[in-house]
């Protein structure tokens, strides 16, 4: 299962193993390579896991004594995070049935480390979502979709996924316009800006997601090193993540929330979801940047500015502090105001004890 002392923030397509150092210093503990003894190895010492295909993909050439093989071989080794059944089977139009074929072969050979599985539509959950040990959701939505479309998806598939397994969010680092025959007659693709990337992996937190990967390292850095700008931004989100780990491995609790948009035309994203999502966190294990208790994250996912409203769990006296940002929300005790920049976010909390009656 997912290790829930350190968030899973992982990277694709990182290539040969003399990179592993590289993503390791940028803060990544997960990466995607093959099962392979020496690529473990090197993984290890670096204090990095591996997101592995045993082999064989599911579908139907799946090959299971290769599939056995490489569970017999390497399944035990430290640095083997889970084994990769297969990539976007609902792209591919794999039915439910042979992946979980290929899960239960990996099984029935004996593994102990999880199967994983990554499905491109949130909603394809309902069929797929809880075949494998850890769930995994890619959406790439920039500039072609509204950046809502990730987080809606990711919302989708935790809504259609048993709350007890892991669901992983797969986040565009990449740039559309290398990858232009995948989006015949798209315009003006970019890469995603670092507000972009910071709303994304907010949002993924906002929406239940138990760890994160990004796509990917090799989009990043080719050998012309065509994009350092967004490796740059990158390894800033990826720190900033890291030394939030408490919080990215907050319970989420419910409250009887009530928010309000100043401007009511502008109330709801492209994908007809609130603007600006907000949800309660309770930090158990604190550490010293961030106190246990309760915090309230709130994340703009639209490119529009915002004045939102959103009544507290209870009513206190004391100032809500606003995380990270050396100074306090506007509020009157039960309200806090709030001024959100494109793709801002926004983090609230300790939140002060209740009012005493």
């Amino acid at each position: 299962m997912v290790n829930n002392q350190e968030y899973p923030v992982g990277i694709y397509s990182v290539g040969s193993s003399a990179n592993l150092p590289d993503v390791a210093e940028a803060g990544f503990n997960l990466v995607t390579g093959p099962a392979d003894i020496d690529y473990l190895d090197t993984a290890e010492r670096n204090g990095l896991r591996v997101l592995a295909s045993p082999g064989s993909s599911a579908g139907a050439s799946f090959n299971s004594a290769k599939a056995r093989s490489k569970i017999a071989q390497l399944d035990r080794h430290p640095a083997l995070w889970s084994w990769y059944l297969i990539d976007e089977p609902d792209m591919q139009r794999v039915s439910p049935m042979k992946v979980k074929e290929a899960h239960n072969v990996i099984k029935r050979a004996g593994a102990i480390k999880p199967t994983s599985v990554v499905l491109y539509k949130g909603d394809e959950s309902q069929w797929y979502g809880n075949i494998a040990d850890i769930t995994m959701v890619d959406r790439y939505p920039v500039p072609w979709l509204p950046l809502a479309n990730f987080s809606q998806h990711i919302h989708k598939a935790r809504l259609a996924t048993d709350s007890e397994r892991p669901l992983i969010a797969v986040i565009q680092s990449f740039d559309w316009s290398a990858h232009k025959s995948v989006l015949a007659g798209e315009e003006n693709l970019r890469p995603p800006t670092e507000y972009e990337l910071r709303s994304m992996t907010y949002s993924a937190l906002a929406r239940g997601a138990n760890g994160i990967f990004y796509f990917s390292y090799a989009d990043m850095l080719l050998k012309e090193k065509k994009y350092p700008e967004l490796w740059s931004a990158l390894k800033r989100v990826v720190a900033e993540v890291r030394q939030r780990d408490v919080l990215f491995n907050a319970e989420h609790v419910w409250w009887p929330k009530a928010h309000h948009f100043e401007n009511q035309d502008t109330r709801f994203n492209s994908a007809l979801e609130a603007s600006v999502q907000s949800v309660l966190l309770n930090v158990k294990l604190g550490d010293k940047s961030i106190l246990p208790g309760h915090y309230i994250l709130a994340v703009n996912t639209t490119p529009l500015f915002h004045t939102y409203r959103f009544r507290l769990p209870w009513n206190v006296v004391d100032p809500v502090p606003v995380t990270f940002e050396d100074r306090f929300a506007i509020s009157d005790g039960t309200w806090v105001a709030e001024r959100f920049e494109p793709f801002a976010v926004h983090i609230y909390g300790p939140l002060p004890f209740a009012k005493s009656p």
